[in-house]
């Protein structure tokens, strides 16, 4: 970690130095610019251009300011990721001592006990010894009866250490066994999850084929409104058009026949008569008449 924080220190400062170095040639080039008051000179251009000149050179030293202390901000937060660690890894050390010096005392105790007891028995031998050797006469004319009693206790720990085997082997066996089922459960438990999984798919993948189906008919069924409205709009346009036409010539035989009408009109005071389309004089004090033939349809 303090490798680390060096390391980011080095290329902190480096960055730093950038920054303060730009921040400096900014503020030369702000101090080259002529900075003549309105009264000197200065003509409107220039003065706008060492105006936009001075803006540019503040938001560059702006931006290297907040670029600097973005990665001061970003080199705070490492060395406290950094602290972070060395704390848990203290911490964990710390653990781990308590953890062997409990083990080491539990064997401390454990190797007591043993030793103890070997004592016990070392002592207790060496009494049977010195009880032998005192007693040695008085074994000699017991011998037949403490050989018997030697193997009837050799027999009794031989049976002992038979039944303490068999309970070891039985209770390994009652483990194993244990373990076989511990495996096989979560084993049918992978599997029932597995399967489980495998149903939650196919019942999703039913669900969005159904979906589709319902989205494919609504969208055809769409499409028949469509065709069919467009087909009874095609209709609607043919008869329209038709109709137009239909109009179209009735006006034009009215303008004819009122053309033919005003060329055979022979009353006096009538003003210039033009064709349809033309505005027509006023005739005997009347208001003119507006005949300009309106444009068809497009």
């Amino acid at each position: 970690p303090g490798e680390m924080a060096q390391g980011f220190g080095s290329r902190g400062s480096g960055c730093c130095w950038g920054s303060f170095a730009v921040i400096a040639m900014t503020s030369a080039d702000a101090g080259e610019l002529p900075t003549a008051g309105p009264g000197e000179g200065l003509s409107p251009s220039q003065m706008q251009a060492s105006l936009a000149a001075a803006k540019e050179s503040r938001k560059r030293a702006e931006l290297d300011a907040q670029l600097l202390a973005n990665r001061i901000a970003l080199l705070k937060q490492e060395e406290e990721k950094a602290w972070k660690k060395i704390e848990e890894t203290r911490k964990r050390a710390h653990e781990i001592k308590d953890l062997r010096s409990q083990n080491e005392q539990k064997f401390a105790a454990k190797e007591e006990f043993y030793k103890n007891k070997w004592d016990s028995i070392k002592a207790a031998q060496g009494q049977n010894h010195d009880h032998r050797e005192k007693s040695r006469a008085v074994r000699e004319a017991a011998r037949n009866g403490l050989m018997e009693a030697r193997h009837s206790n050799a027999a009794r720990s031989k049976q002992q250490s038979q039944q303490i085997l068999l309970h070891k082997k039985e209770r390994e066996a009652q483990e194993r066994l244990a373990n076989l089922e511990r495996g096989d459960m979560i084993k049918q438990k992978k599997e029932e999850a597995k399967r489980r999984m495998e149903d939650e798919r196919l019942a999703a993948l039913e669900r969005s084929r159904d979906d589709y189906d319902q989205r494919a008919a609504q969208e055809d069924l769409l499409r028949s409104r469509t065709e069919a409205l467009v087909s009874n709009m095609e209709k609607e346009e043919m008869e329209l058009i038709q109709r137009l036409q239909n109009t179209q010539t009735v006006q034009r035989n009215a303008y004819e026949e009122l053309e033919a009408a005003l060329g055979q009109s022979t009353q006096p005071g009538m003003a210039s008569v033009r064709k349809p389309g033309i505005r027509v004089g006023a005739v005997g004090g009347k208001m003119p008449l507006e005949t300009d033939e309106p444009r068809p349809a497009a």
